[in-house]
């Protein structure tokens, strides 16, 4: 009988080891059906389509039918910059786990009308002033295109070569410091802060909207 109990406990323990634990380097070839980052349609119009969304065209309601309701909408007013942005939280999408943050078309007269009825004031975790939305400029909001999609994987794994392989050789690169490096995918909408001591972060614009920084470095075709 304990022969028996203990020939059990080693095939189980055989099965356990036999099975593959998953990876994030998953067949690209199985990959094509998942909304993965990667995974990019460019459509006749030049319009781009990533996790069913299509940026600059699809609102915010569109991404909320997709994932879920943001954590919050506000306003983030840096020291260059002041945008309207939706926070999403943490999403799923396939072996991935991410942070995304929607940023919603306004112009700067919308933006300064939305500043006078804010209701409150804080600060977010880089220092930049966050400001909440009153009901009505929230419920506006849920009509606005999106028009930049931010993916920050929370697996930090994904090097130069993990998206190269996924995505080809970039248009143009520019290196970021001495850890981290950006690529630009024009066509695709996409560029890619790949940083070897920090978070990816991924953002997606209507091609349209693309615009290269001034000092880049163009790949040789």
């Amino acid at each position: 009988m304990r022969f028996l109990f203990f020939s059990l406990i080693v095939l189980f323990i055989l099965f356990f080891l036999a099975v593959p634990e998953p990876e994030i380097g998953l067949d690209i070839k199985a990959q094509k059906n998942i909304d993965l980052p990667w995974n990019i349609k460019v459509n006749e119009d030049q319009s781009t389509e990533v996790f069913q969304l299509k940026p600059g065209i699809s609102t915010l309601a569109d991404a909320m039918a997709r994932f879920h309701e943001p954590e919050e909408i506000a306003i983030y007013a840096g020291k260059e910059k002041r945008s309207l942005e939706a926070y999403l939280g943490t999403v799923n999408l396939g072996p991935l786990q991410a942070k995304m943050i929607l940023t919603l078309a306004a112009t700067d007269d919308e933006l300064q009308t939305i500043l006078e009825r804010t209701p409150g004031l804080s600060l977010s975790s880089s220092g930049d002033k966050k400001l909440k939305l009153a009901s009505e400029d929230i419920q506006q909001a849920l009509q606005r295109p999106v028009t930049s999609i931010t993916f920050i994987p929370k697996y930090s794994g994904l090097d130069s070569d993990f998206f190269k392989e996924r995505l080809g050789e970039p248009f143009a690169w520019q290196r970021l410091g001495e850890k981290a490096v950006k690529y630009f995918y024009p066509k695709k909408g996409l560029s890619i802060i790949i940083d070897a001591g920090g978070k990816e972060v991924l953002e997606y614009v209507h091609p349209a909207d693309f615009v290269l920084p001034d000092e880049v470095r163009f790949n040789e075709t």
